[in-house]
């Protein structure tokens, strides 16, 4: 006498439920994941700064405490060129990939924006892509610049009354058009690590602020995020500082600290 087996196979409402829990599931966890990568490269990104930050350290040591020009003409050979502050500092640094942040690494082509203000060598150092911009009221123009046509002398570490709050370097771009919110080569901090970007500052240390889209000085009337346009002609979300800080609320990470009657505050030395 044989045996008769039963075989039980999904219900079709049963394989949708699966699916459909599968698809929660995905959907709960990517987003989880895509952020802890992000803090990843936050994490690489912010030793990115303390890198640049103790090279600058170093250079001013053997430079009587006084920090490199932002930027003037050159030659590499016959042929003009510009050589910037990064070219100034790489001796210390001697790896081009620290300039890059992992979020964006090809933030600025550095190299073509010499080459369209014509200076055939573009940045003499062999500079071409970087994520972040300089305070350039700490990176001066110098005196008589034969560049930019600028007379700022250089800066010394002892004129600057709070290094700890005085930024080096930030995330962020360079605005290369004027006619899109920033005024020409403005230098706007950019939050790529999930609302945060990394700074570094001119007593050496690097850390994190938060920034939002809305609520800078200059928003449009409606208080919305403006896009601008940069370097590599593609869309830039305004940011603004929300850490207490000399830069809160503002866009840049610009100026000397200071402190007046009101509290914080930044300002050139020029």
């Amino acid at each position: 006498m044989g045996f008769q087996t039963s075989r039980r196979a999904f219900t079709l409402i049963e394989l949708l439920v699966v699916i459909a829990i599968i698809a929660i599931l995905a959907a709960i966890l990517f987003p989880v994941f895509a952020r802890a990568r992000e803090k990843a490269r936050q994490t690489s990104c912010l030793s990115n700064q303390k890198q640049m930050a103790l090279a600058a350290m170093q250079y001013l040591q053997d430079y009587d405490e006084t920090f490199p020009m932002s930027v003037y003409m050159a030659f590499r050979g016959n042929i003009p060129c510009a050589f910037t502050f990064l070219s100034a500092i790489e001796p210390y640094v001697k790896n081009k990939q620290v300039y890059q942040c992992p979020s964006e690494p090809r933030a600025l082509d550095i190299d073509a924006a010499f080459r369209l203000l014509g200076l055939p060598g573009g940045e003499c150092g062999g500079f071409t892509w970087a994520s972040y911009n300089f305070n350039y009221a700490v990176f001066e123009d110098g005196n008589n610049n034969n560049l930019t046509g600028a007379n700022h002398a250089v800066v010394k570490l002892a004129e600057i009354q709070y290094p700890a709050e005085t930024t080096l370097a930030s995330d962020g771009n360079l605005a290369a058009r004027s006619n899109c919110g920033f005024n020409l080569f403005d230098s706007p901090a950019q939050a790529r690590h999930n609302e945060i970007a990394n700074a570094s500052y001119a007593d050496g240390h690097a850390k994190t602020f938060k920034a939002k889209e809305s609520g800078c000085v200059g928003m449009n009337v409606n208080g919305n995020a403006l896009k601008q346009y940069c370097i590599q002609q593609g869309a830039y979300t305004r940011w603004c500082n929300q850490q207490p800080a000399p830069d809160v609320c503002r866009d840049e990470l610009w100026g000397v600290a200071d402190q007046d009657q009101w509290g914080w505050c930044a300002r050139g030395l020029r």
